[in-house]
């Protein structure tokens, strides 16, 4: 589920800003800038290689260079605004929900095993006998076999709430 909402995320952020490139950067012919947004598909391709810091033309040159000529500083901000937003913002947001759905799924685990223990009989007849033998030893006092078995026989059918 996680998975999937962040890749919707990020293909609608992919998909407005290559539509904003599109008809930016798509219009005029200027060279090393015009064939990376001529149409909505190639300006999402770009925009994704962009927003995965390959940013550049075929020969290596950073787009963002000829963007500044061609277009000026404005557009240019415009490029870098983006890659920072996403780079910055939306991948930092994305790994923050992974890391909260992670930590929630061990929380839930711990829970899990916590109530499991508290619902072993077998485990829990086993510490009763250690700590009253361990009572018994400290106290040295002699005791009568019957009155603890007795006494052993209430406490093990005490009722007690598992949210205690």
């Amino acid at each position: 589920g996680t998975l999937m909402w962040s890749m919707v995320l990020y293909v609608i952020l992919l998909y407005i800003v290559a539509l904003f490139s599109r008809a930016i950067f798509g219009q005029e012919k200027i060279d090393n800038v015009y064939e990376h947004f001529y149409s909505v598909p190639r300006s999402m391709f770009t925009t994704f290689r962009c927003s995965f810091g390959d940013c550049t033309t075929s020969s290596g040159t950073p787009i963002f260079e000829f963007v500044n000529e061609g277009y000026g500083t404005l557009a240019a901000t415009f490029c870098c605004l983006f890659l920072f937003t996403v780079t910055i913002g939306i991948f930092n947001v994305i790994s923050a929900i992974f890391v909260e759905s992670t930590l929630a799924a061990a929380q839930a685990m711990h829970h899990s095993q916590k109530d499991a223990r508290l619902q072993d009989e077998k485990l829990w007849n086993t510490r009763i006998t250690t700590l009253i033998r361990s009572m018994v030893a400290v106290s040295k006092m002699p005791y009568d076999t019957t009155k603890l078995s007795e006494s052993l026989q209430s406490i093990y059918d005490l009722e007690i709430e598992s949210s205690l």
